[in-house]
């Protein structure tokens, strides 16, 4: 892709939106760039017409501005601009004859920084799987792209292919980023209105005693991570080192029977699957930190409440810190009851900077700029079998390599396959691969106990497995 160091004259320029400041954030505690990249793509049960594809990749950047936009810097600040016109002149296509050849390769491409302040914004892909399917791999900097937008992305790509292949109008395109980055910069007490949201949400966090860093190591035998200043619980005094973000990436499958279970008990309560994974993540991840019932997660909140916004590329998402007190005298189905309320509380008032979290975690507790109470980033993604009309296709993640916080787990539904996919990157200073494997083995075995036995206490789970 063509490097474009220099913004063209004329164009209106912005600072970044708070969704964008929490990326710029992410790169003062993680110096490799691809840690705030996302790597994923997606397959299709078919073979695909690729030149056609390839004017859909074209015709999407004209319908999708957030693949038109250009950082620079200035005065040690951040600006955007988007360019008018943009378009790729080849998209490189890989044929791959195993599994494991596909996925070491986007691994790889994947762990490459993107030249975001030269005008790399992404990287697109073709490729044709060995058993003859079709794939688009993506790999995009969060600044432009939140999960949702990248989803947003392939779905829209697909409409634009079919109606070019069947030679039909187009379907009506994506909001336009930049529309939505003026409404936020515009908005009239913005200031005031976050200012108010914070308070709000931070007290509701702080709750009456200073939060517990669990770690997924188990401390049976084993060594503890240093304690803060004013916490009970161990903190990782290396959360937020920049210079030593490498990580390792597991992946793990829990099986369709397993997988059914999960879903049949889904379906019958109808409730979110993310609560049933969640839900078993924390109380094994209390098991293991000696039983506290306080564990706290980050977790992406979309930030897209209206149609235009549900529609819209770009990063709009922030991480909100979801703090869950659980008595173990709570049974699974009462714990799922308060993790709905947490979440709903937390979308209700989702547009509150990241960073002013940040500020006001480090100011209150006294943790020094590399601490945190936060244990791990947690995102689900809510796949279903319908999302390309009927089209059968698998999503993909891949390995960026490098990543600022300690543990960050991504869980999914697959429908191709009807298992569940749980994705786990972690620091290599801090967790070893075994650590990541024994803690969602753990997690899995509390889950199911979970779903088989809604009606007992989290205290019995726990005992049982």
């Amino acid at each position: 892709m063509p490097s474009q160091p220099s913004v063209p004259a004329g164009l209106p320029a912005y600072s970044l939106i708070n969704s964008q400041e929490m990326v710029r954030y992410m790169w003062k505690y993680s110096p490799h760039r691809q840690a705030t990249q996302i790597p994923c793509a997606v397959v299709f049960d078919e073979a695909l017409d690729f030149e056609t594809l390839a004017r859909a990749v074209n015709k999407e950047i004209e319908r999708n501005d957030c693949l038109r936009a250009r950082f620079y810097k200035e005065k040690g600040g951040i600006r955007q601009c988007f360019l008018p016109a943009y378009r790729l002149e080849r998209i490189p296509l890989k044929r791959f004859a195993s599994d494991e050849a596909l996925r070491a390769y986007f691994d790889g491409v994947a762990g490459k920084a993107l030249d975001v302040f030269g005008g790399q914004t992404f990287d697109i892909r073709f490729f044709v799987t060995s058993d003859g399917r079709s794939g688009v791999f993506l790999c995009v900097s969060h600044v432009i792209m939140d999960a949702l937008a990248t989803f947003g992305f392939f779905k829209d790509l697909m409409a634009v292919y079919d109606a070019l292949k069947n030679g039909a109008e187009t379907p009506k395109p994506l909001t336009g980023y930049e529309s939505l980055i003026q409404k936020e910069l515009q908005t009239p007490g913005l200031e005031e209105y976050l200012r108010r949201e914070t308070e709000t949400v931070f007290d509701r966090f702080k709750a009456d005693r200073p939060p517990v860093f669990c770690t997924i190591r188990d401390r049976n035998g084993r060594r503890s991570l240093p304690r803060g200043r004013h916490s009970p619980g161990p903190l990782p005094h290396t959360a937020f080192f920049p210079l030593l973000d490498k990580t390792h990436f597991s992946r793990f499958t829990l099986p369709e029977e397993a997988a059914g279970e999960i879903r049949r008990f889904v379906d019958a309560n109808q409730i979110s699957a993310e609560w049933v994974i969640q839900l078993g993540m924390r109380a094994y991840l209390s098991k293991l930190n000696g039983r506290p019932d306080d564990t706290v997660f980050w977790v992406l909140c979309p930030r897209r409440r209206t149609v235009k916004e549900k529609r819209a590329g770009g990063t709009l998402a922030s991480p909100m810190p979801w703090r869950e007190q659980l008595p173990g005298t709570l049974t699974f189905n009462e714990g799922l009851l308060q993790l709905a309320k947490t979440q709903n509380f937390l979308f209700r008032h989702q547009d509150v900077p990241f960073t002013a979290l940040r500020e006001n975690e480090r100011k209150l507790f006294g943790y020094d700029p590399l601490q945190t109470s936060m244990s791990m980033m947690f995102s689900y993604l809510p796949l279903d079998a319908d999302s390309f009309d009927g089209r059968g296709y698998e999503y993909m993640g891949f390995h960026m390599g490098h990543y600022v916080m300690p543990l960050y787990t991504v869980t999914l539904y697959d429908v191709r396959s009807g298992c569940y996919r749980f994705n786990y990157i972690h620091r290599i200073l801090t967790y070893t691969d075994g650590d990541v494997r024994a803690f969602h083995e753990g997690a899995v075995r509390t889950i199911l106990a979970g779903v088989r036995a809604p009606n007992k206490t989290l205290n019995e789970i726990l005992e049982e497995i």
